[in-house]
C-alpha cells in the first residue's frame, strides 16, 4: 500500500453521483483516475469505497443528517485511493431528484490546515473514548463554534468561499468578480447591523435623562417649570425611539441574516457553474452516459443559480423593511432634536442652575448628534448594499447564459 498522495490539479474539478443509498452510479474521468479504481470496480459499489480510514465518522454523520433533510453541505474529506494514497478534497454534497451529487475541488485555503488538524484530533478522540458517530458530531460541532462560527453551517460556507478564492490565487487567475462583489455585501451588512447595535447602546446611555431632567426641574422649583414640560415631551418621545429603535436592531440583524445566505448561494452556484462546463469539456471515453450526466449538472446550476438570485431579491425585500423603520427613527430624531434645542433655550433663562443639569442636556445633545451621524453613516451602507445585489445579479445572469 502506498502512503504518498494521489494527485490532482487546482484547475481540476470532479463529482459522483450516487442513488440514495450512496451506491455510486456515475462520476467524470477525474474521479475515476484519481481514485484509481476503475469503472467496474466503482459503478454499483458503495461511495465509502473510497472513504480513508482515518476519517472522523462524525463527519460523515453530520453529512447523513444534513442531505438527510433534504439540505446541502460542504466538508472537507480526506479519500484514499486504490493503491493506499489519500487525496484532500472539499465536497459540495447536493441532494438530487433520485439521490446524491458531490462536487469536489482541491483545497488549500487557511481553513484546510485548520481542519487537517482537528480532524487528526478528533479521530484519536473517537478511538480513545470509542465514541458513536453521533457523539463524534456533537465535538466536531463544538471544535467549529470554537473556532468562531455560530455553527457548522456558517462555517462551510466561509469556508467554501475561502476555498474559491484560494482556487483563484493558485491557478494565477484574477478574482471571482461576484465574490469580491459578495464580500463587499457582507461588509455593507455588518456595517448595516453594527450601526443599529451602536445606536441602541447610545440610546441606553440616556434612558435615564427624563427622569433625572424631572428632578433636576423639581429642585429648582416654578422657575423651571417649562423645562419639566420639555422632560415630558423628552419621555414620550424616548419611548417611541426605544420601540423603534428595537425595530431598527432586529431589522439589521435579519438583513446580514439574508447577506449570510446569499453566500452560499452564490459561492454554491459559482461551483455548479464550473463543474458543468470543466465536464462539458471532458474527451476522455467512459462508460458514463455524458448527455445524461450533463442534463443533471444543468439542471443542478440552473436551480443554484435561481436560489442565488432569489436571495438577492430577499435582501433587497429585508432592506426595503429596514430602510422604513430607519425613517421612522429619523422622523423621531428630528423631533429629539427639537427637544434639545428647547431644552438648551429654557436652560438658558433660567437664573440658577446646576452643572448637572447642564450635564443631562449635553448628554441629550451628543445622544441626538450621534443619532444623526450614524443615520447618515447607515443610510451609506445601505446604498452601497443596494448596488452590491445588483452588481451580483447581472452577473449572475452573465453566467446563466452558458
Amino acid at each position: 500500500m502506498t502512503e504518498g498522495e494521489s494527485s490532482f490539479g487546482y484547475d481540476e474539478l470532479f463529482f459522483s453521483r450516487t442513488n440514495k443509498k450512496g451506491i455510486i452510479e456515475s462520476g467524470n474521468s477525474v474521479f475515476q483516475r484519481v481514485s484509481q479504481y476503475e469503472w467496474d470496480e466503482m459503478l454499483g459499489k458503495p461511495h465509502k469505497v473510497v472513504r480513508h480510514p482515518t476519517m472522523p465518522r462524525g463527519v460523515f454523520s453530520l453529512l447523513w443528517d444534513t442531505i438527510g433533510r433534504n439540505e446541502m453541505i460542504g466538508a472537507y474529506v480526506n479519500n484514499q485511493a486504490k493503491d493506499g494514497s489519500n487525496y484532500w478534497v472539499f465536497a459540495l454534497v447536493s441532494p438530487i431528484d433520485d439521490g446524491y451529487l458531490s462536487v469536489r475541488l482541491k483545497p488549500s485555503s487557511k481553513y484546510f490546515a485548520i481542519i487537517q488538524e482537528k480532524y487528526e484530533e478528533l479521530y484519536h478522540l473517537e478511538k480513545k473514548k470509542r465514541l458513536s458517530p453521533k457523539e463524534s458530531q456533537d465535538i466536531l460541532i463544538s471544535v467549529v463554534k470554537d473556532l468562531g462560527f455560530q455553527d457548522y453551517r456558517q462555517f462551510m460556507i466561509e469556508a467554501l468561499m475561502a476555498e474559491l478564492n484560494a482556487r483563484q490565487i493558485e491557478l494565477g487567475e484574477r478574482p471571482i468578480n461576484a465574490l469580491q462583489l459578495l464580500e463587499e455585501a457582507l461588509n455593507s451588512g455588518a456595517t448595516l447591523e453594527n450601526k443599529s447595535e451602536l445606536i441602541f447602546e447610545e440610546y441606553q446611555k440616556t434612558s435615564l435623562v427624563p427622569m433625572n431632567l424631572e428632578v433636576q426641574s423639581a429642585r429648582i422649583g416654578e422657575e423651571a417649570a417649562s423645562l419639566a414640560t420639555i422632560s415630558s415631551q423628552y419621555d414620550n418621545l424616548a419611548k417611541e425611539i426605544h420601540t423603534e429603535i428595537n425595530k431598527f436592531v432586529e431589522s439589521g440583524k435579519i438583513v446580514q441574516q439574508k447577506v449570510k445566505e446569499c453566500q452560499f448561494y452564490v459561492c454554491n452556484s459559482i461551483l455548479q457553474q464550473e463543474i458543468h462546463n470543466f465536464f462539458e469539456n471532458e474527451t476522455k471515453p467512459t462508460p458514463i452516459q455524458k448527455s445524461n450526466e450533463m442534463e443533471i449538472l444543468n439542471t443542478l446550476r440552473i436551480e443554484q443559480i435561481k436560489r442565488a438570485k432569489d436571495s438577492l431579491q430577499e435582501i433587497q425585500k429585508e432592506f426595503r423593511t429596514f430602510e422604513r423603520v430607519c425613517n421612522d427613527v429619523k422622523k423621531l430624531s428630528i423631533g429629539l432634536e427639537m427637544v434639545s434645542i428647547s431644552g438648551k433655550i429654557e436652560a438658558a433663562k433660567l437664573s440658577t442652575s446646576s452643572g448637572e443639569l447642564h450635564g443631562l442636556l449635553r448628554d441629550l445633545g451628543n445622544f441626538k448628534d450621534s443619532l444623526k451621524q450614524t443615520l447618515r453613516e447607515i443610510n451609506d451602507a445601505g446604498k452601497k448594499l443596494i448596488s452590491q445585489t445588483l452588481q451580483m445579479n447581472e452577473s449572475l445572469n452573465m453566467s446563466n447564459v452558458a
